[in-house]
């Protein structure tokens, strides 16, 4: 007869911090798509719509510099943790504004919106949110006193 082995040490409570780095490793492959169709949209405007003035260099400033700074937002989500109380993880949660607000000028300001790009923002600005929430349970779950059970 075989040894018994101990089974295997189950939390007893969800860890959030856990959820929010699930959360970002799922949008980065998301956002990776999001801005592939986002550049091909924004070069399909570019060449078949006529823009006035500065509008198309403000709505390309706006979609590179939300480019950008989504992918700095991703890889310090992914090198830092919130359980460890990294300030990668810190920095990419307070990132989340100006990339909202970026996804939120795409979606309500942008000169010329394709139906396409609403379906892709609503869906990240519903990851962010999500995101947010868990690192704002994370927060509150942290500030609880601990007890011994």
């Amino acid at each position: 007869m075989p040894p018994k082995r101990p089974p295997p040490l189950v939390p007893k409570k969800p860890n959030p911090s856990m959820n929010y780095e699930v959360l970002i490793y799922l949008n980065s492959f998301y956002f990776g798509m999001f801005a592939c169709c986002e550049m091909a949209m924004g070069l399909l405007k570019a060449i078949n719509l006529s823009y006035s003035g500065h509008t198309l260099a403000q709505d390309s400033a706006v979609m590179i510099s939300f480019i950008v700074l989504e992918t700095f937002r991703l890889i310090m989500g992914r090198k830092g943790t919130l359980a460890e109380r990294g300030w990668s993880a810190i920095l990419s949660v307070f990132l989340t504004i100006p990339c909202f607000v970026a996804v939120s000028y795409l979606l309500v300001l942008q000169t010329y919106k394709l139906r396409l790009e609403y379906c892709l923002g609503t869906l990240q600005i519903g990851l962010y949110l999500t995101e947010v929430w868990y690192a704002i349970v994370f927060v509150f779950s942290m500030c609880r006193p601990v007890t011994y059970d």
